[in-house]
Parts: C-alpha cells; structure tokens; sequence
C-alpha cells in the first residue's frame, strides 16, 4: 500500500507540474498578445509610420492663431507651428523629404515644407487651415528645426536650401 501511496503522490506532483506549466504559458502567451496589440495600437509623437490622407484639417481665423490639435502634441511640435507664419515665404521655396506622399494618388502633393503645416495657404480673410501632418512626420519636424535654427543665424535662402538638401535629399546614385 506504501508503494501505491508514493505513486499517487508522484503523479498529483506531475498534474501540478503540468497544470502549472500550462497555466504559466498561457498567461505569457496572453502578455505576449496583449504587447503586440499595444505596440500596434499606439502612435509615437516621431511619427515612423505615417501615412497621408490620415491628417486633421483645423482653420483658424489667422497664421498666428494655433489650431487646438496642437494642445494633444508636444510642446516641440507646437513651437515648431507657432514658427510657420515667421517662415511661411522660405518655406513655400523649401522641398518636403519626408516621402509620405510617395505612392498616393493625391492631386495635392506636398509640394513645400509649408504644405506640411498648412493644409491650404492664407484665405481673403487671412484665414489658414492648417494640417497637423508634421506632429506625425519626423523628417517634418527636422528640416523646420533646421530652416528656424539657420534663419536665426542669419543665413539666406539659398544656403537654407542647400544645408536642407544636403541633409535631407536622398541620395539616388545609379549602381
């Protein structure tokens, strides 16, 4: 009866090895799951995976009215807006590198940084419907860090463009 006990005791030993495995495999499945759901839920401020057509229009009764999709944002974000009207006149001059509007058949491409940040420029009112594409758009936000950084060093148009360019422009070499 001794060895009969001792295997009873054994295989209750096993069903709750067995039974804890499974129970730990299911809850890190689950975690596991629930992470990938999360991770392809959210979208991070940089903006990595942006597509066009997503954006929010918002008009304002001027250039230097904010629009209030700006106060979900960074204060980066809403300083780098607040700059638009300073720059408005370099910017239309200055080519957008971010490529979002690569493969779309949008009749309006961004054809200007300053399409980046204005849906549509100043109405006969001086209202401006503003898009928040760059709160999204990481290469955006870096050439208007660049065009506000160098035009307070007092450089021109010109050399804006080329230092844009020479950071932004991809490099398409035959090979």
């Amino acid at each position: 009866m001794n060895g009969s006990v001792n295997h009873s005791k054994e295989a209750v030993r096993r069903d709750a090895g067995s039974t804890a495995r499974t129970i730990m495999y299911t809850l890190l499945f689950g975690f596991a799951f629930i992470t990938l759901l999360a991770a392809c839920g959210t979208a991070d401020d940089g903006g990595s995976a942006h597509l066009h057509g997503s954006e929010t229009w918002e008009e304002t009764s001027s250039a230097t009215t904010l629009p209030g999709f700006l106060d979900d944002h960074t204060q980066l974000s809403k300083d780098l807006y607040s700059e638009v009207h300073n720059h408005m006149d370099l910017m239309s001059g200055l080519p957008c590198y971010c490529g979002c509007m690569e493969g779309t058949a949008i009749d309006e491409p961004h054809d200007s940084l300053l399409r980046c940040y204005w849906a549509e420029l100043p109405g006969d009112d001086g209202s401006v419907t503003w898009t928040d594409h760059s709160t999204g758009c990481g290469i955006c936000k870096m050439e208007m860090e660049e065009v506000v950084a160098l035009s307070k060093q007092g450089k021109t148009a010109e050399e804006i463009l080329a230092a844009i360019n020479a950071k932004f422009k991809p490099n398409k070499q035959a090979g």
